[in-house]
């Protein structure tokens, strides 16, 4: 009789697929992560009054953190690297160096009235998702609010989770 139970235990063990628990709790952590750095460059551009952009790179798996220049051609302000609060280095995230996670970066589209879709969300000074092209020189820059609720989506195996901007306000919701 041990000898049936213990066969029955091992077919049944085949045949039930196993159930993924880490995967939706790993999803929640880098949605997190992704919400937070959203968030932190909202703050930084109402606080500093300077544009801040969350570039997501979908083939390298990186989220990064940075100012835009004031003067000149708007590009990125690399005389004033924005830092982590909380570590203090340069806003970097990675989602491919932490292979036990499995998270991806699935998707990050950010669609600005232009027609311009993109993967970074950029903020302006009063805290609105804005993009901004030109030369402040010249004062020929454009800026270019988003059309729709910008969507970063994550994904570990079947388990999704998505981050969203909210086109009128910046709000960062998951």
């Amino acid at each position: 009789m041990v000898l049936v139970v213990a066969v029955l235990a091992i077919a049944a063990a085949l045949v039930i697929p196993k159930a993924d628990v880490v995967g939706p709790a790993a999803v929640n952590v880098a949605a997190v992560q992704v919400a937070n750095a959203l968030r932190f460059a909202r703050r930084e551009a109402i606080r500093t009054g300077a544009y801040h952009v969350v570039k997501l790179d979908t083939a390298a798996q990186t989220l990064r953190v940075y100012r835009l220049t004031t003067s000149g051609v708007v590009a990125e302000d690399t005389t004033r690297q924005v830092l982590h609060p909380v570590d203090m280095r340069n806003y970097n995230l990675s989602f491919s160096n932490d292979p036990a996670s499995g998270t991806t970066i699935a998707s990050a589209v950010f669609k600005y009235q232009s027609g311009l879709t993109s993967t970074y969300a950029t903020f302006s000074p009063d805290g609105a998702p804005a993009d901004i092209r030109g030369t402040w020189f010249l004062k020929l820059f454009v800026t270019d609010p988003l059309q729709t609720d910008g969507v970063v989506t994550l994904r570990r195996g079947s388990a999704e989770r998505t981050v969203t901007v909210a086109a009128a306000t910046g709000r960062v919701t998951s």
